[in-house]
Parts: C-alpha cells; sequence; structure tokens
C-alpha cells in the first residue's frame, strides 16, 4: 500500500454512513479499526463492547492485538470472558491489510447462558451487575447460521469496498505520476524557452531575444534609447595559443562585467563569436559612455587571464525622428572598431605575456632583461649590423614566452622531475615558436626562437639539430642565456661565479656550444671587463 493510509484510500465518510446503515438494519454493531488498530468508526449498535467493556476496571479478552490485528480472514470469536460473540473481517488492499472491520457482539443461541452466568461475568469484570444485565438484553440473540449470513453480506461489501481501495490506489499512483510528468516537462519546458533566449557560454541574451527587444523598441520612438556594440578582443589569438576553453573562459570574463555593471532594465546579449551588444531604454549618452569606461576598467584590472582581458565598445544615442534603431547600432559598431583598432596599438601583448611571467615567478626579468642586453652587445661585437643585432637581441628576450602555455607546477625549481615532466618542459620551445607567429613584431624571428635551445652535438631539443645547422642568432643566445641565468641568484639560491662559468663555457666548448663562438665570447667578456 506504500505510504498510502486507509483514509487516503477510502473515502471515510461514505463508508461511515453505509457501515451505520447496515449496522441499523443488522441490529449488530460494527467498527473499523485502522492497520494499527485505531478506531477509524463505531456504530452506535457497539453499546456493550464501547461503554461497558472496554470501561471495565479488569477488562476482557477482547482487547488482545494480536486475534484482531492478524487475522487476514474472517474470524469469528467468542469472548468467554464477556459471554458474548463478534467477528472480524479483513480489509485488504492487495495484499496489504489496510483495516479491520469488527461485527458483534452478539448472543449465539447455540451458546447461550442464562442470567445467573451473566451476573457472575458482570462481578468477575467488576461492572454494575444490573446495567450489564440490561445491556445484554438489548443484544440480539442470533443463530449461529444467521450471524454467519451477517458476515457474508459485510464480507461482500467490504470485498467491493477492497477492489473499490484498490482502483483508488492505482488511480492516486497514475495522478501522482502524471503529475511528476507535468512537472518534469514544465522544467523542461523552462530549460528550452531559456535556451531559446539564452546564450548557453555566458547567460547572457542571445542574439535572437537581442532582435525581438530591438524590434520591440523599433516601435516606440517616443523613447530615449541608447545602443552599445562591443568586441571581445583577442580571442582568435587565445584560442590559437592556449585553446578553445581558454577562449570561453575569457568570453565569460567580459560577459559577467558587462552583465555586472548593466542596470536590471538593459538587455545585455551575446551576438554569436566574440560580439557583444547592449540596448539601454531611458538612457542618456553620457550614462551610455559612462558604462562603457567602467566596463573597459574593470577589464584592465582582471589580471586572470594569459592574454590581457579587454573588450572595444562603442555607444550611440538614437535619434528616432532621422534613423532607425538599427541605423543607431551601426554608429556604435562604426565607433566600436575605431577603439579596437586603437586598442590594438596600445596593447603590447608579448610584453603582457612576460609580465604575466614574471609575476608567476616563471622567469626572471632581471635575467631576461640581461640576457636581451647581452646578446646586442655580443652581436654587435660580432659585427652584426645594428638592426641584426637588435632582432637577435629581440629574440633572446622572447625565447621562452612558449612557458605561459605550461602549468603552474611546471615552474617549480629545485624540484626533481619525471622524464614527462621533462618533455613538457622542453616543449614551450615548440609553444614558443608558434606563439611567436602569432605577433608581427615576433613573426620573422619565430625560427631564431624555435632553435634556441639545440647544442653543438645534436644532443639539444627539440628537434636535435646539429653544428651549423642551427642558426647562428640561436647559437648566440643559446651561450648568452645559460651564462646570464647561471650567473645570476635563482630561488634555490646556487649560482656560478664568472670565472666559474667561463670554465664551464670552455668545458662545454664543441659539444653544447659552437666553439668558435666561445672563444668570441669569451674575448668579448674580457673586453667588457677591461671597461
Amino acid at each position: 500500500m506504500g505510504t498510502y493510509n486507509f483514509s487516503d484510500i477510502f473515502d471515510i465518510s461514505a463508508l461511515q454512513g453505509l457501515l451505520e446503515s447496515l449496522s441499523a438494519a443488522l441490529g449488530v454493531g460494527i467498527c473499523i479499526r485502522d492497520q494499527h488498530g485505531k478506531y477509524l468508526f463505531r456504530s452506535r449498535e457497539c453499546g456493550v463492547c464501547c461503554d461497558l467493556l472496554e470501561e471495565a476496571p479488569v477488562g476482557s479478552d477482547e482487547q488482545a492485538p494480536e486475534t484482531v490485528y492478524q487475522a487476514f480472514t474472517p474470524c469469528v470469536r467468542y469472548c468467554q470472558a464477556a459471554g458474548l460473540t463478534d467477528a472480524v473481517i479483513p480489509v485488504m488492499n492487495d495484499t496489504v491489510l489496510a483495516a479491520v472491520i469488527q461485527v458483534g457482539w452478539v448472543r449465539l443461541s447455540e451458546q447461550e447462558i442464562d442470567d445467573a452466568e451473566y451476573l457472575t461475568i458482570a462481578r468477575a469484570l467488576q461492572l454494575d451487575e444490573e446495567q450489564f444485565l440490561e445491556s445484554v438484553h438489548a443484544v440480539p440473540l442470533l443463530t449461529r447460521t444467521h450471524f454467519d449470513n451477517i458476515l457474508n453480506a459485510v464480507s461482500l461489501i467490504m470485498e467491493h469496498f477492497s477492489q473499490l481501495g484498490h482502483k483508488n490506489m492505482y488511480l492516486k499512483s497514475v495522478i501522482s505520476s502524471l503529475e511528476s510528468q507535468e512537472f518534469l516537462h514544465q522544467q523542461e519546458k523552462n530549460v528550452l524557452a531559456n535556451l531559446a533566449e539564452k546564450d548557453s557560454m555566458t547567460g547572457l541574451y542571445n542574439r535572437r531575444k537581442f532582435e525581438e527587444v530591438v524590434a520591440l523598441y523599433a516601435r516606440l520612438k517616443t523613447r530615449k534609447i541608447c545602443m552599445i556594440s562591443a568586441d571581445a578582443n583577442f580571442l582568435k589569438l587565445t584560442n590559437d595559443i592556449f585553446g578553445h576553453e581558454s577562449g570561453d573562459h575569457l568570453l565569460q570574463a567580459i560577459a559577467k562585467i558587462m552583465n555586472d555593471l548593466a542596470k536590471s532594465d538593459w538587455l545585455v546579449a551575446r551576438c554569436g563569436g566574440d560580439e557583444f551588444r547592449v540596448v539601454l531604454p531611458d538612457t542618456t549618452l553620457e550614462t551610455a559612455l559612462d558604462y562603457c569606461r567602467r566596463v573597459a576598467r574593470n577589464c584592465r584590472r582582471d589580471k586572470s587571464l594569459a592574454l590581457p582581458l579587454s573588450v572595444a565598445l562603442g555607444a550611440a544615442e538614437w535619434n528616432s525622428e532621422k534613423e532607425t534603431l538599427q541605423d543607431c547600432f551601426s554608429r556604435a559598431d562604426a565607433k566600436m572598431y575605431q577603439n579596437k583598432t586603437a586598442l590594438k596599438h596600445e596593447l603590447r601583448i608579448p610584453n603582457y605575456i612576460m609580465e604575466r611571467l614574471y609575476d608567476r615567478q616563471v622567469l626572471s626579468k632581471e635575467v631576461v632583461e640581461f640576457t636581451a642586453s647581452l646578446t646586442l652587445d655580443f652581436a654587435l661585437y660580432l659585427n652584426f649590423t645594428g638592426e641584426h643585432a637588435k632582432e637577435a637581441s629581440l629574440a633572446a628576450h622572447f625565447q621562452d614566452i612558449g612557458m605561459a602555455k605550461l602549468p603552474e607546477s611546471a615552474a617549480i625549481r629545485g624540484q626533481s622531475r619525471t622524464e614527462e615532466e621533462t618533455t613538457q618542459i622542453q616543449m614551450h620551445v615548440t609553444h614558443s615558436y608558434t606563439m611567436a607567429r602569432q605577433f608581427d613584431e615576433l613573426y620573422k624571428l619565430a625560427d631564431i626562437i624555435h632553435c634556441s635551445h639545440e647544442n653543438w652535438d645534436g644532443s639539444g631539443y627539440p628537434s636535435s639539430l646539429k653544428g651549423d645547422h642551427v642558426p647562428i642568432e640561436s647559437r648566440i643566445i643559446h651561450l648568452v642565456s645559460d651564462y646570464a641565468r647561471r650567473t645570476h641568484p635563482t630561488v634555490t639560491g646556487g649560482y656560478y661565479s664568472e670565472e666559474a662559468m667561463k670554465d664551464r663555457l670552455a668545458r662545454e666548448s664543441g659539444s653544447v656550444y659552437d666553439p668558435n663562438l666561445v672563444s668570441r665570447f669569451l674575448e668579448f667578456l674580457q673586453t667588457r671587463e677591461l671597461h
């Protein structure tokens, strides 16, 4: 029967009316108890049982629960202590006992005793003898056949009610299932409705919703409306260098800033790719421009991403008498592109990435700048042209920019690395090459950067190039950067003295380093010392 109670399955008031009528017509008491023994109904014919026997100081065995509640078939019971007979009829719901119908009390002619014995019973129960005898005389005297016929009639009626109860329970189950399905349907409906107007990645409204709102406002020519066009900067670059997951984070970060700063009646939408739009009803142009400034400022403050969080914005106020709302947006879009061009010149992405590497202590700014400076001076010492020497210096500066793609754990120094971790570290050279090709100022230096960790004897990485197959600029950078790195203090405290490092360069000449360059570099260092 699950969690349903008897009153959940049956119409108690209707059942009570029926049983009261049966009790009066048949002249027998009828009561209902639930499966726990609690009375749900008792007819007016239950006088002796309900009024006298239950109040008897001594009591009778009629109250024994095991007799009543373990009855799963009709059971006729003679109470020796009371001298009366009753019967219990189970009310089943499927195979579960839902309740019992108790029929009685009656006197059976086959078991009838005289008044003297009833008086003896009254004394045993400590009841008023005259009152008890009067109540007994009011109890109908039936033959067992007559009583069985009454029980059969009540049993048939209760069997009918049990079937109805089973159907009621089934219907309740069906209704509950339908309600659950309706609830799930409504949830799905809400999800679909949300998907129809929301961008799943950022949670902002989508293009469809934006166009619906624009179409609505386009008919309201008396309202002051501003439009904003926004475009996330460096999305493609982020995707190409760091992967689409990083690109998603960039869009989500911009979306959150734009949405958090917007007023409740503004509509902020992502209309695809890196494109965002805002509709600002009842808003002046100055308010729209202030919003743009605040969005740009909050983006600049965010340093959580590998590339700058930056968005180009343009705003326009609708002149409803001279243009359509779409024309207004086109003006905002044009201003956005003007700002985007200016931002590209202002933001130098390679430098930003390097600063992030310094902040994370992946690279030492002091060592990087010293390496670039020393490379420039050594290249000039080797009679490189000024332009050529600057290119070598620039390549030296950004040779390890690919470290930005490595996980934070890879930058921890002083630890023993597994073979897999070592391979991961060495991969940063390939990352540096890939990243250099993304930037105009580094594009033609990408091959130099890619070879900057190759050894003279071919034991370096990533391509195991040997001898003159390694570009001379890369050989210079390898030599100078190792000298610079090993003669500067590290986070672990150990580093070479200049003399010790010179000895090491001499020992590794012809294996790690180009022997001719080692000789010239040692001369160069001697020249610097003299000056």
